[in-house]
């Protein structure tokens, strides 16, 4: 489905669960991220982006799998990246990260139980402030934490960069390393904006933009553009950009006006990862169109300033 046909559908696109709590300085968003940082090089600068905006309170960063087919101990690595990252940043210590399942579910109503999904159990209970969890993977730990305390459902809000091209669906990563996850979560009573492949797709950066505004900018600036070359340049197939596709989840919660949005039938998915729409009662938002320019330039701008004052 275009996005020209969801315009049609819907004249003035709905406004989205979050769009009415803009964040400020005096009252950030409560964010847990949920990512497979040593999946590829996305994860990173969403990760990134996240810590350096004053707009949200990164609560914890839980490491996620990325499956058994490349790396059996994909959660580990996972994690790993994340305390490097953090080191880079100079913030070891000040923010708690979580270990995620290190497998996805075997079966809908078998959660896999890990310290991660027990965070996020504990953050949502501990506050009346919404709990915004942004999953740039799998949804193992977040369809784990709602099948061992369905309660949690009224406390957060569940943002998942995943799942294929409306209406039909089909292959994807995040959706592929966890289907029965991204299942439970359809299905579930959690609020849900999802944004799926044709979305994150849109979030193109090249080397052009990677070496003026990111490289030099402190040692974190440097590694991300070292990543961005190991991947794209410094390959058989050499390429000149790469789809940051984490960094919508990150951009609208700190504007959610450089997202637009439809409420749509949650579908089920298939093993197939093909999408099953049986009823119209069970709402989720859909992000179909992202400001990339104006995230990706509110990343540049707030690295910029890191560098400057930790120079």
């Amino acid at each position: 489905m275009s996005v020209e046909r969801l315009r049609q559908q819907d004249e003035s696109f709905r406004r989205s669960i979050f769009l009415g709590n803009i964040p400020t300085l005096e009252k950030p968003r409560r964010v847990i991220l949920n990512t497979d940082a040593h999946n590829e090089i996305d994860d990173q600068m969403a990760i990134v982006h996240a810590l350096l905006s004053p707009e949200l309170k990164i609560e914890g960063i839980i490491a996620a799998h990325y499956g058994t087919h490349t790396h059996k101990d994909s959660m580990e690595r996972s994690c790993q990246e994340i305390h490097h990252l953090l080191n880079l940043l100079g913030m070891r210590g000040k923010v708690p990260i979580l270990k995620g399942s290190p497998l996805a579910l075997e079966a809908p109503d078998h959660p896999q139980k890990s310290e991660g999904a027990e965070f996020i159990i504990e953050c949502a209970r501990k506050s009346p402030e919404p709990l915004y969890i942004a999953f740039l993977g799998p949804l193992t730990d977040m369809a784990s934490a709602y099948l061992l305390v369905p309660e949690i459902a009224e406390k957060v809000i569940v943002l998942w960069i995943g799942g294929g091209w409306w209406p039909q669906g089909g292959p994807e990563f995040n959706a592929f390393n966890d289907w029965i996850a991204a299942d439970v979560v359809f299905s579930s009573s959690l609020p849900l904006v999802q944004y799926p492949r044709t979305t994150y797709r849109m979030m193109r950066v090249g080397i052009a933009e990677m070496e003026r505004f990111v490289l030099g900018k402190g040692a974190i600036g440097d590694y991300l553009v070292s990543l961005f070359k190991t991947w794209c340049i410094d390959t058989p197939h050499p390429r000149e950009w790469w789809v940051y596709g984490d960094s919508p989840a990150i951009g609208t919660m700190i504007n959610p006006e450089w997202g637009y949005y439809v409420q749509l039938a949650a579908p089920r998915l298939k093993a197939d990862l093909s999408y099953q729409f049986a009823s119209a009662s069970r709402q989720i938002e859909v992000c179909v169109e992202v400001v990339a320019g104006e995230i990706f330039l509110d990343f540049f701008r707030k690295l910029e300033t890191f560098a400057r004052e930790f120079a």
